[in-house]
């Protein structure tokens, strides 16, 4: 089950929750969870995942930024043609 709801234009972060792009063409996976905040801000983890259906997502990169920078990532990435998507099945 999906933890960010398809139907609105909110970044999932904004409401407290995790959210999944994927890039079919490219056989990646990115999600983006809130990290911890500090003096300077709120953080945001990128993690990044190989995923070749049907096998499991395989760990690449995991990166922090501060939140205003991943909120412009997610709608950079989404201009590009990455898609909203569920949490994939481990």
């Amino acid at each position: 089950m999906s933890n960010w709801d398809h139907t609105t234009q909110e970044h999932p972060l904004h409401a407290g929750r995790d959210g999944w792009l994927v890039n079919g063409d490219e056989q990646l996976l990115v999600r983006f969870s809130n990290g911890q905040s500090t003096a300077h801000g709120r953080w945001v983890v990128l993690s990044t995942y190989r995923w070749v259906r049907p096998h499991p997502p395989e760990p690449q990169s995991q990166r922090r930024m501060l939140e205003h920078n991943a909120i412009e990532a997610w709608q950079n990435m989404q201009k590009v043609g990455w898609r909203r998507c569920r949490p994939p099945v481990r």
